[in-house]
């Protein structure tokens, strides 16, 4: 299964049309879980479809013309950060059409209903302006930071993954969730 993960990556980076569906359908249930797992985590039943949110990071995964996924668990890194980036954009709009309807588009075709006021949206937004920060200071830890939160990746995964050792691993995060716990509250 891993080798036919790889080699459905490596077709689909050469554009291999067969393969992006293909791909796309062994890892749907897999993505799946972790777009409703992103959504339980941060109470965002009533804002977020989690099959919008698959499709459209899977839609950006596949944009970056250049999938370069040496494994699954390393797909699972991108496909989170395909994430982080369709929230980051879905909150921008949402907050950019606040007053102006009952809808936010965040994909061609995808509505979502925009709820006035949500503080679990709110920490949210503190999360992604803390790891846009975060990212300017310590590349590496917010690395750290996307496994964790947006690929749902042990410390033992995601030390994997990124070539550092979990001790490491488990450094960087405790620093993270302080830096991000304090930019939550900043934001709220």
């Amino acid at each position: 299964m891993a080798d036919e993960i790889i080699d459905l990556i490596i077709k689909t980076s050469e554009g291999e049309e067969k393969s992006v569906q293909a791909l796309f359908n062994v890892l749907y249930d897999d993505l799946k879980g972790l777009a409703h797992r992103i959504k339980f985590d941060w109470r965002l039943a009533e804002t977020l479809n989690t099959t919008a949110l698959v499709h459209e990071s899977y839609l950006k995964l596949l944009s970056s013309k250049r999938l370069t996924a040496q494994n699954k668990l390393h797909f699972y890194r991108l496909s989170g950060r395909a994430m982080r980036y369709v929230l980051h954009n879905y909150l921008e709009k949402r907050q950019a059409q606040k007053r102006q309807g009952d809808f936010t588009e965040v994909g061609e075709h995808i509505q979502i209903p925009v709820l006035e006021s949500n503080n679990n949206l709110q920490n949210l937004e503190g999360v992604l302006l803390g790891l846009k920060k975060l990212e300017h200071e310590d590349k590496n830890m917010a690395q750290v930071v996307e496994c964790r939160i947006f690929s749902d990746m042990t410390i033992n995964e995601t030390a994997a993954v990124m070539g550092n050792y979990p001790a490491t691993v488990k450094r960087k995060w405790s620093f993270a969730r302080a830096y991000l716990s304090k930019n939550i509250k900043n934001c709220a």
